[in-house]
């Protein structure tokens, strides 16, 4: 990016510190937060390589790097934490002041080539390098949905059904949570939010939540994804006494809540939680290997969820993807070396 909604196709030179190592990309995704970076320049500086969610083989290793080998296949976690200050000896690196982050901070994975740090890297096993482009977006769901004790057989709610919602669908199923239920405004996201588990799908356009929630009991526990103030409300209306709220979503618009609505958390003692990024100790966390684990353990085929697979050349097609309304868009990924990367 050189500018908003300005993408120049270049050549860079990637170095590799001694700590790092150089990683050919295969597939990488678009997050939704790299939606106002492209239309709103929301970026750090000029000029920037967007690009974190991503898989791919290594290529060079640094000086220091004893961890990893050329040739070995990765996923790789985006997020650079200084480790050193307080949060980070606490284990809690999403929590660092002094972080750094490939794609928006550092140079990211639209690319050929990115230098990542060694201590980044997460080992794909069988998994393809297609499937794992998904890793770092399960994690969020994992950590968001850790962020409440879910018990076995514990009815949930997950409010937004879009690429993050429908891995939080497939996190509470590993979990043994059920039976879930998905609230969304697309019958197509609801389509697939069936195909991965949920028992049931309202259309909030066209179905009465507040009704079906009456009919089938109170979920104990809600995992806000879409972060629009309907659901953010919504969150605190339909959960049981004594249940737990997760907001997973970033918010873009203020959040007002009427007496009635804030009461809930008061009247029936629930627990909210915010949860953020997808890290814990040692580094890169447990969420990381879990991620893996998930997606080839065969309870779906994540590949559903890759509505749009462009390439590298097609990167504004693929961001105009991201807001199009004649489409049906989850997962938009650029294939850049593909599954050949590093052959």
């Amino acid at each position: 990016m050189t500018g908003p909604q300005e993408l120049t196709l270049t050549e860079v030179s990637p170095v590799c510190g001694p700590d790092e190592v150089l990683v050919r990309v295969a597939y990488c995704g678009i997050c939704g937060s790299d939606v106002p970076r492209y239309f709103d320049g929301a970026v750090h500086s000029f000029p920037q390589v967007l690009g974190h969610e991503f898989s791919g083989v290594v290529e060079t290793v640094g000086a220091a790097v004893t961890t990893a080998r050329p040739g070995d296949r990765v996923a790789v976690a985006p997020l650079v934490p200084c480790h050193h200050c307080a949060e980070c000896l606490a284990g809690r690196p999403s929590l660092c002041p002094n972080y750094s982050f490939i794609g928006s901070r550092r140079q990211g994975a639209l690319a050929d080539l990115v230098a990542v740090p060694a201590v980044n890297l997460v080992s794909l096993g069988d998994l393809s390098l297609r499937t794992g482009a998904l890793v770092e977006p399960l994690t969020v769901a994992i950590h968001g949905v850790e962020r409440a004790d879910v018990l076995p057989g514990e009815p949930a709610a997950v409010l937004g059904g879009g690429v993050i919602g429908l891995l939080v669908v497939l996190t509470l199923r590993d979990k043994g949570a059920g039976p879930i239920t998905v609230v969304d405004v697309d019958p197509r996201n609801l389509a697939v939010a069936r195909q991965f588990g949920a028992a049931h799908a309202v259309n909030a356009l066209t179905d009465d939540v507040a009704g079906h929630f009456a009919r089938t009991g109170a979920p104990t526990l809600t995992v806000e994804t879409a972060g629009v103030p309907p659901t953010q409300r919504q969150a605190l209306a339909i959960t049981a006494r004594r249940g737990t709220v997760v907001y997973v979503g970033t918010a873009h618009q203020d959040l007002v809540l009427s007496p009635t609505v804030f009461e809930h958390i008061l009247r029936h003692e629930l627990t909210v939680r915010g949860s953020w990024m997808s890290y814990s100790a040692p580094f890169p966390g447990h969420e990381w290997a879990d991620a893996v684990r998930i997606l080839g353990s065969g309870l779906v085929d994540p590949g559903v969820l890759i509505s749009h697979e462009l390439p590298l050349a097609e990167a504004v097609r693929g961001f105009q993807a991201m807001r199009s309304r004649d489409e049906h868009r989850l997962k938009v990924m650029f294939r850049v070396g593909g599954e050949e990367a590093g052959a």
